[in-house]
């Protein structure tokens, strides 16, 4: 059988209507929805909500039980995700960023400052956290020069860029003006 909604909501349509509106996420905003459903009496049981809601029943279960013990402000209270502490130790983030804003650093790739963290702080940090933290907080990019290829000529190269340097210098080029058939 059918569960019935009994929760008496005790804001007004007008109040949910502004905490609706001010909301930022999908999940705040369904929860509050659920509410205004409820008060305007467009709803009668759980399993109706969670049709329109497109949650599981148990969830708006879960989220009215809520509602009834620590109100509307428990009820906008998100606890998802979690609070994993930095694995960077705070002297790591501040050497880091130390060596990375030098102009005459000798670090031109990720794994040698992760060999460079090793050395100096003695701490085992793992590649790919070192990589997101440089690119994502630091905004940083080591780049490297590639290699050039075994068999690449010196020579052709000179001449490649002699006749790049006089095409770039003749006079005689034609302007073609735009909107013209030529």
């Amino acid at each position: 059988m059918a569960k019935q909604i009994d929760t008496e909501i005790r804001e007004s349509l007008e109040e949910l209507k502004t905490h609706l509106a001010k909301q930022p996420t999908i999940l705040r905003r369904s929860r509050v929805k659920a509410l205004l459903l409820i008060k305007a009496g467009k709803v009668v049981y759980t399993r109706d909500l969670a049709k329109k809601l497109k949650y599981e029943r148990r969830t708006i279960y879960n989220w009215l039980k809520t509602y009834q013990g620590e109100g509307l402000s428990g009820l906008l209270r998100v606890n998802s995700g979690g609070n994993n502490p930095s694995v960077l130790s705070v002297a790591v983030k501040q050497g880091v960023k130390e060596k990375l804003s030098q102009a005459d650093t000798d670090i031109t790739s990720y794994v040698e400052l992760l060999y460079w963290i090793q050395c100096t702080y003695q701490e085992d940090i793992n590649y790919n956290t070192l990589y997101a933290y440089c690119r994502n907080v630091l905004k940083s990019r080591l780049k490297v020069a590639r290699k050039s290829h075994h068999k690449k000529d010196p020579e052709t190269t000179e001449a490649f860029k002699k006749n790049c340097q006089k095409s770039s210098t003749r006079s005689d080029k034609v302007l073609i003006k735009p909107n013209t058939l030529v």
